[in-house]
């Protein structure tokens, strides 16, 4: 089979190559082989809602891409959890450092049979993997990638603190916190409000997620605090 060896026409056969891999599925993906491809994609980053995003990005370091560039999509992509591979040569591995967020290197010139098993093995463990930046207890998800929260499949809209509060509860669920606990750690040390403020945004919280009377998420410890019931559980 063919090895891709870049030159001028390296994009396009590069491409071809790709999509011959990934025929037939329905992943997502991108290639970028220039600053002007990656800052396009660095500004898509931004408009990614939850479960629309790119299964995979392929940077052509043999390309002009700046180091900068490089390490902004490396780190996004790594937030994110979308896998990458980066097409490097000799000449990059002399003059640029490997970036630790990237999933993994292939050398040029490329064999095409290596190219399949990086790309498969890198989809294939992507998809096997949780997804750290989301929290699923029963009908609630919470995104920490965009500070999304989902009940029973509509967003729900929360003030900062709100967020906060809910965060720290579902992430550990059966806990108990006491009001001075979750005064401090919301708010700081520094505030004077007074413990009663944690109740007005508890029970703010409560009215925008427990629409169920049946599906109640925050629990009331009397004369102490309070705490999430269920299992926490990442989604895959």
């Amino acid at each position: 089979m063919e090895n891709i060896e870049f030159n001028n026409q390296s994009q396009i056969i590069l491409r071809d190559q790709v999509s011959s891999v990934l025929h037939g599925t329905s992943l997502n993906w991108a290639i970028l082989s220039s600053d002007t491809d990656a800052i396009k994609k660095l500004q898509d980053f931004e408009q990614i809602q939850n479960g629309n995003k790119p299964d995979l990005i392929i940077l052509n370091l043999v390309e002009n891409i700046s180091q900068i560039i490089v390490n902004q999509i490396a780190d996004k992509c790594s937030d994110l959890q979308i896998s990458t591979l980066g097409i490097i040569n000799e000449d990059y591995l002399r003059s640029s450092d490997i970036h630790p967020n990237i999933s993994e290197y292939i050398m040029e010139p490329i064999k095409a049979e290596e190219l399949k098993f990086r790309i498969g093995r890198l989809v294939e463990s992507s998809r096997n993997s949780p997804d750290k930046n989301i929290i699923t207890i029963d009908e609630l998800t919470i995104n920490t990638t965009n500070y999304e929260v989902i009940v029973s499949g509509e967003r729900v809209n929360l003030r900062f603190k709100e967020y906060e509060l809910l965060l720290l509860l579902a992430s550990n669920p059966g806990r108990g916190f006491d009001r001075a606990t979750l005064l401090n750690q919301i708010w700081g040390y520094d505030y004077f409000g007074g413990t009663r403020t944690v109740d007005v945004h508890i029970r703010r919280l409560r009215s925008k997620i427990e629409k169920d009377p049946n599906n109640l998420f925050i629990e009331t410890i009397w004369n102490v605090g309070y705490k999430f019931r269920g299992i926490s559980k990442e989604s895959n």
